[in-house]
């Protein structure tokens, strides 16, 4: 009975016939019952496919490890040498519910390191203020607060989604004064003092970058920039005694770099390049990002891709004359998350809080799964997975060091859970 002739028939075929093996080949097609057309695979032949196979095996077993940092040039090798170092332990794993007396999906949060305070905002136009365990106090805002600002000692900045920054007393959350810093949305506003001042920066759906001095309980803008697309996220931090403010937009894979002069006056510097392969199209877009403020500032940026978020970690290093309006090849690490997200996520991501170590020691990374991840930077690789607190989506998150000088989360969720890790 004839048998169908297959590739592998036509390429021993092939091989008998290239090395003059004529009776071989004709007992071969004998024993076969068919007539094979001898023919290579793709053009090779099977000779060159076992060579292959040889060599491959050969190279997959070389006890030799591939370093990914090797090639990166040496100003990147000594950032990583000097301000990286690995996930350091103990860290906050077990969780506990924080507060039963808050039924709002939260939006916002922050810590306030002088009291220990904590404070929420949720959908319905709330905020609350939380001692240990206890709302101590709570208020009904007009309108909806994206977000809250602790600032200086005693006061906080409500960020309403109507473009208005309202300044309230700590504990009591009494009115101070308002502004209204943008005509539509804001996208995400940051504190700092630097020099004595005050600062707000303000990044709003107008596509306004603005600058706004706090001085004895009153707002005043001091400066703005108008973007020429979308801005998703940024952050700020003091480098070199400027306030410099990096920021990421939508569809574009560069950082602007823009710094406070002795003006109070808003100033591009240049930008830093999130995508080494410069002259392809983006794919992704900055879509998080948060600032350590090392003795050269680490930028790690939680990015758009699919289905897994990545992070992206570029230092902010002093801008040469030489370097041109774009840095290139500033890449330290581009790190896969294994956080799942879509178009529609909005990643969260968190240097982890050991600045008394003086190094880098990873990255908190929050889940569309409910499953917080922690990046060791150095090995570049989730080390930890916190599975035991959410169901779903991770919506917001803070982490403090506390008075006995531990490191601590508060995470909240879209099952409306606001759980303490310890």
């Amino acid at each position: 009975m004839s048998k169908q002739t297959t590739h592998i028939h036509k390429l021993i075929a092939d091989y008998l016939k290239e090395n003059n093996y004529p009776e071989t080949l004709k007992q071969f097609e004998i024993e076969h019952g068919n007539r094979i057309h001898p023919s290579k695979l793709l053009d090779e032949s099977l000779h060159d496919i076992i060579t292959d196979r040889l060599q491959y095996n050969t190279l997959i077993h070389q006890t030799e490890t591939i370093n990914v940092n090797d090639e990166l040039n040496d100003d990147l090798k000594t950032i990583i040498r000097d301000e990286f170092t690995n996930w350091i332990t103990p860290y906050p794993n077990t969780p506990s519910k924080l507060v039963n007396d808050i039924h709002g999906l939260v939006i916002g949060s922050c810590y306030s390191p002088t009291t220990g305070m904590v404070y929420f905002s949720t959908n319905d136009s709330k905020v609350y203020v939380v001692k240990g365990n206890d709302v101590v106090n709570s208020i009904k805002m007009p309108v909806v607060i994206k977000n809250v600002l602790c600032v200086g000692d005693s006061d906080v900045i409500l960020v309403g989604m109507n473009g208005t920054l309202y300044l309230r007393h700590e504990e009591s959350l009494v009115e101070v004064s308002d502004f209204q810093a943008h005509r539509r949305l804001i996208v995400d506003a940051k504190y700092i003092k630097s020099k004595g001042k005050e600062y707000i920066v303000s990044l709003g759906y107008d596509f306004y970058v603005r600058l706004i001095e706090l001085e004895n309980g009153k707002f005043r803008l001091l400066s703005e920039i108008k973007l020429q697309q979308q801005g998703s996220c940024f952050d700020v931090t003091e480098y070199q005694n400027q306030v410099i403010i990096v920021l990421g937009k939508l569809e574009n894979t560069l950082l602007d770099v823009i710094s406070v002069n002795g003006n109070d006056e808003l100033v591009p510097l240049y930008k830093i390049s999130l995508n080494d392969a410069e002259f392809t199209a983006s794919g992704f877009s900055p879509r998080s990002l948060t600032i350590q403020s090392l003795d050269i500032p680490l930028v790690a940026v939680g990015t758009s891709h699919e289905p897994y978020m990545r992070v992206i970690i570029v230092p902010l290093q002093e801008q040469n004359t030489t370097d041109g309006p774009i840095k290139r090849n500033q890449i330290i690490k581009n790190l896969n998350t294994m956080s799942p997200q879509d178009r529609y996520s909005q990643p969260i991501i968190s240097w982890r809080l050991c600045k008394q170590q003086g190094k880098a020691s990873g990255v908190w990374v929050m889940g569309d799964d409910g499953i917080i991840r922690g990046l060791d930077i150095k090995e570049d690789k989730v080390v930890v997975e916190l599975k035991n607190g959410h169901e779903g989506k991770i919506k917001d998150f803070i982490s403090y060091i506390d008075d006995e000088n531990g490191e601590k989360l508060i995470t909240c969720g879209l099952d409306r859970e606001i759980l303490e890790w310890k």
